[in-house]
């Protein structure tokens, strides 16, 4: 269906060579190769969300505006957040952080191992998964950083527990992400345990409250802690289908937030861009790659940002939903070829099916 693939043109002054019309051959769906990723695109039509922008005009949509799961891809709100709040003086990176009131939003089980390199990174002493004192102190910009690079998921709930709802939801505001899914890490794992706590009916918005309720009570009450530490995996629970139904967005709103970190349209931008943009010495032409990523059961996501060195900003963002647990497990053990397939259609969307190539759905 051509409805369901929308490719934009920017005008411009003169007009565009025309291009040789393109294959439809099948490139094999397979998650360990660029290529491949094209592939899997056209393999899994219902399940892909994607915005690619390369910033000079060519722009390519599929699904743009239907909610997906995120996964940790959507902790960029939080570090827009944090960095507004930086700049506007309500919070310093160098403010003092309690590892114990850090790891209160922890959750056993529950991406341990990446808040366990964390503490590593930042030379805290653990036990286990957790830090030997609790009253060993760190920077409220290392907590941050570890957020972006180690995919800490208890930072992004003390974030919104420091800061606030309304933090959030003006930073959305700032980086044209209207009508936020306000997600909570924790919540969303300790509601997995207690699912009698989640909400029969309201729908998103009355889980996503939920859920919040459900992480601040983690926090803050020893005795539900100590009971939800306790239990085991639901009998019958289908995890997939539980993260099908967790903190998502669209393709669009996140990368109308990656475009904004590249531009500089927010106050503390630079500060933003100072966390994301990691990769060393980009080749020639670049001036520097941001990017962060997500991955659950089923669920595959990221968004990147390019600045170039002649102004230009190229933007892409791929939401994946159902995927097989064979797929789930070889991205998990390597994400390089998705993120190696997120920079290609973000500098030349062109890869990409047409949509003609595209089954209908």
């Amino acid at each position: 269906m051509l409805s369901a693939f929308v490719v934009l043109f920017a005008a411009t002054a003169c007009s565009a060579p025309a291009q040789p019309e393109r294959s439809c051959s099948p490139a094999r769906p397979d998650v360990g190769s660029v290529e491949g990723w094209v592939g899997y695109l056209g393999a899994h039509p219902g399940d892909v969300a994607l915005v690619a922008d390369d910033g000079r005009g060519r722009i390519v949509e599929r699904r743009a505006h239907e909610v997906q799961p995120m996964a940790s891809a959507g902790k960029v709100l939080n570090l827009v957040a944090y960095a507004m709040a930086v700049a506007e003086g309500t919070v310093s990176p160098g403010d003092p952080v309690r590892v114990g009131d850090w790891e209160r939003w922890a959750v056993l089980g529950g991406g341990e191992q990446a808040h366990a390199d964390a503490l590593d990174d930042l030379g805290v002493p653990r036990n286990g998964m957790r830090a030997r004192d609790p009253g060993q102190v760190v920077t409220l910009g290392q907590v941050v950083s570890r957020m972006i690079v180690r995919s800490d998921n208890a930072a992004p709930d003390y974030l919104r527990d420091l800061l606030g709802d309304d933090a959030l939801t003006r930073a959305a505001g700032a980086v044209g992400w209207a009508d936020p899914e306000l997600p909570s890490t924790t919540g969303l794992t300790v509601s997995f345990f207690t699912p009698e706590l989640l909400p029969r009916q309201g729908g998103r918005a009355a889980r996503r409250a939920a859920e919040w309720e459900i992480a601040r009570r983690y926090a803050y009450d020893s005795a539900f802690r100590a009971d939800v530490d306790s239990r085991q995996v639901p009998k019958g629970a289908d995890e997939p289908a539980f993260v099908e139904g967790g903190p998502g967005g669209t393709a669009r709103q996140l990368a109308s937030l990656w475009s904004a970190i590249a531009h500089g349209t927010f106050p503390g931008a630079a500060i933003a861009r100072g966390i994301v943009e990691r990769v060393p010495e980009p080749e020639p032409g670049l001036l520097a790659i941001g990017a962060k990523g997500g991955n659950a059961p089923g669920v595959l996501a990221r968004g990147t940002e390019i600045r170039r060195d002649d102004g230009t900003v190229a933007v892409a963002v791929v939401l994946v939903r159902s995927m097989s647990a064979e797929d789930t497990g070889r991205v998990n053990r390597s994400s390089v070829a998705f993120n190696d397939f997120l920079t290609a259609i973000a500098r030349d969307p062109s890869i990409l099916p047409a949509p003609r190539c595209l089954p209908a759905r």
